[in-house]
């Protein structure tokens, strides 16, 4: 409350600097006055309220100029010179076209030109109408010096509010940028991470089922472990490097993985055999060259779907990974029998269909998920590969 109503009082007093330039245009019209022999009281007054009125020219222009308007014609009804309320006037003036309302200003300019050339100034010369067109020239020279003033402060008002838009429309894009990238890394570190320790899972459990009667096979799940572990860790490495330096243009580890590369889709699928699924692919012989992004968002699709295979459906299921391209659209389709036995384990945190949702719906494309008739599951994506050029 205490807070309110100084920022009320501040709204309503002038500044320091107005306050000083109000005393000093006071002190001159008094001076003034005395020059000009009105030693009356009542000049002295109307020329010092005239001059304060100017403490106000910034925060209350139109009723600065009225105060100092109403100080000019006092002048002119008590028979004193009113030369001392002129200068004060004119910045009044300016500053309501400038600052305040220009109909009330201009009012004020017209009623002033009526008084100056039908009120008759002691000591001064009957107005004639030489110097009536004479005054009224200098009231038009006023007036387009204001308006001309007025027009640039709102061209530079214009440019700083030109200027500050764009501004936050750059610090929008930068969130949104910013939003973008962090959605992206965590859909990669929650692909990546779920994959492998579902890898991990699977094995581990395999090894306690045989470590009483199979050697062999329990080695074999540990070496299995330590392969998801390691690529795990590769993987984390290589996200935590791109924040440690977001602007480099160095990349000091692989590229992301990609579905077109017999490398990264065979890694892939050997993970499934190694967690006791069997693979069947059918991918089409004359693949295009895809482009990057939908290259990686279609490997992460494939690894998602892959691994709820392997959480879901279990060793001893069949897994088939289907992949084709035509009329611009890359087709790809995962699906399991549900024919396994699931080991348990740590269950999913229900973002791996969202995730690949997300990755088909960025590129225009589109994602169904489902039961298959007779047991299993389904995961079938369409990417549009002639947009993401």
């Amino acid at each position: 409350m205490t807070s309110g109503r100084a920022a009320a009082a501040s709204r309503r007093l002038p500044g320091g600097g107005n306050a000083l330039l109000a005393l000093a245009f006071a002190v001159a019209a008094a001076a003034v006055a005395v020059v000009a022999h009105s030693a009356s009281w009542a000049g002295w007054v109307t020329a010092a309220v005239a001059g304060a009125a100017v403490a106000w020219w910034r925060t209350r222009p139109t009723l600065a100029l009225l105060a100092g308007f109403a100080m000019y014609a006092a002048d002119l009804l008590l028979g004193t010179v009113p030369a001392p309320v002129f200068l004060p006037l004119v910045l009044l003036f300016a500053a309501t076209v400038v600052l305040g309302r220009r109909p009330v200003a201009y009012a004020v300019l017209a009623a002033g030109y009526a008084l100056a050339v039908s009120v008759p100034v002691p000591g001064w010369d009957a107005p004639t109408l030489a110097s009536a067109v004479g005054l009224a020239a200098w009231f038009l020279v006023l007036a387009v010096a204001a308006e001309l003033v007025r027009v640039r402060r709102q061209a530079r008002q214009a440019r700083e509010a030109e200027l500050a838009g764009e501004a936050r429309t750059r610090r929008e894009q930068a969130l949104r940028r910013a939003g973008d990238e962090r959605l992206r890394i965590a859909r990669d570190l929650h692909d990546v991470l779920a994959h492998q320790l579902a890898l991990i899972t699977v094995q581990a459990n395999a090894g306690l089922a045989l470590l009483p009667r199979d050697p062999q096979a329990v080695e074999q799940a540990l070496t299995a472990i330590k392969d998801a572990g390691n690529s795990a860790l590769g993987e984390v490495r290589a996200v935590l490097d791109a924040l440690r330096a977001p602007e480099s243009g160095h990349v000091p580890y692989r590229p992301s993985p990609r579905l077109s590369q017999p490398g990264d889709l065979a890694e892939l699928l050997d993970g499934a055999r190694a967690a006791g699924l069997r693979v069947a692919t059918e991918i089409e012989d004359a693949l295009p060259s895809l482009p990057v992004p939908v290259d990686q968002a279609a490997y992460r699709i494939a690894q998602e779907a892959v691994t709820n295979a392997i959480r879901h459906a279990g060793a001893g299921a069949t897994v088939g990974l289907r992949l084709s391209c035509a009329d611009d659209r890359l087709e790809l389709t995962v699906t399991d029998d549900g024919g396994g036995s699931p080991r348990g384990g740590a269950s999913g945190g229900g973002n791996g269909l969202p995730g690949m949702r997300e990755r088909a719906t960025a590129f225009g494309g589109a994602l169904t998920t489902g039961p298959v008739p007779g047991g299993g599951y389904r995961v079938a994506a369409v990417l549009p590969v002639g947009s993401a050029w």
